[in-house]
């Protein structure tokens, strides 16, 4: 009997509806905007181990990658294969943009201007890689906006940035503040989601970023490890040097 009656008990548990708590105190817009300008100028540098995903033209790529950003336009990228073979080394200053690329035998080393085009020929993701590295670390570009708003559902406060030309930004905000997610429109249709996930409980940075370009048909995931934020960055470690017996093959604008 006594079973029984434990068992009626945890059902009845079961069955009561436990409601989401209400947000006491919804900050305005202009508290929000500081939130995220906050976010944007504290992180500015990030050195990590990454894994990552990129689903581009239809293929799909996974990947070890160690990656060194620093705003404005800085960074370095190692690429590994899923065995631990490297694939491609790319560096780059903000000015020149050098590659080392192992794919083949021998490999192949380039060097040139470091242009959204060259860029984009080794990475995949069509973003200038200031608006990428804005992204990466944690301060998603803001829209020339005219009008803002703040709405509320159960999960999530969401700020919308508007401007007189059918641009939208929403800004999504979790029950500890954090932002979460940022969503850009053009008339109405969705070209550019970004999600960020797990945050670090010491330093608050998302260990799992997620980028969706639905339009090019892009997609980028990133789990974050071994996170070093803000560490002084030498600058040798921005451009490489060419291998012996490899011409270097330049890159044009």
């Amino acid at each position: 009997m006594r079973w029984l009656i434990l068992l009626l008990l945890f059902l009845l548990c079961g069955c009561i509806h436990h409601a989401e708590p209400v947000w006491n105190e919804v900050p305005t817009a202009q508290q929000l905007l500081k939130s995220v300008t906050a976010n944007s100028e504290r992180y500015s540098s990030l050195d990590t181990a990454a894994s990552v995903s990129l689903t581009s033209g239809g293929k799909y790529f996974s990947s070890q990658q160690f990656l060194l950003l620093q705003k404005p336009d800085h960074l370095r990228a190692d690429i590994l294969s899923g065995f631990g073979q490297l694939l491609l080394q790319m560096a780059s200053d903000g000015e020149t943009l050098s590659v080392f690329l192992n794919t083949t035998v021998p490999g192949r080393f380039f060097r040139g201007p470091a242009s959204y085009e060259n860029l984009y020929r080794f990475i995949r993701v069509p973003l200038a890689v200031e608006d990428l590295l804005s992204l990466l670390l944690y301060g998603p570009p803001l829209i020339a906006y005219r009008h803002s708003n703040v709405t509320v559902s159960a999960k999530y406060l969401t700020l919308t940035l508007s401007d007189n030309y059918n641009n939208r930004q929403e800004l999504l905000f979790d029950r500890q503040l954090r932002m979460v997610g940022s969503y850009y429109f053009t008339d109405g249709e969705k070209y550019l989601l970004v999600d960020y996930q797990n945050f670090s409980k010491t330093s608050q940075f998302p260990r799992r970023i997620k980028i969706d370009m639905p339009l090019e048909k892009t997609r980028v995931k990133l789990e974050l490890s071994e996170l070093r934020i803000n560490a002084k960055i030498d600058p040798a470690r921005l451009s490489l040097k060419a291998h012996n017996n490899i011409p270097v093959e330049v890159l044009t604008e």
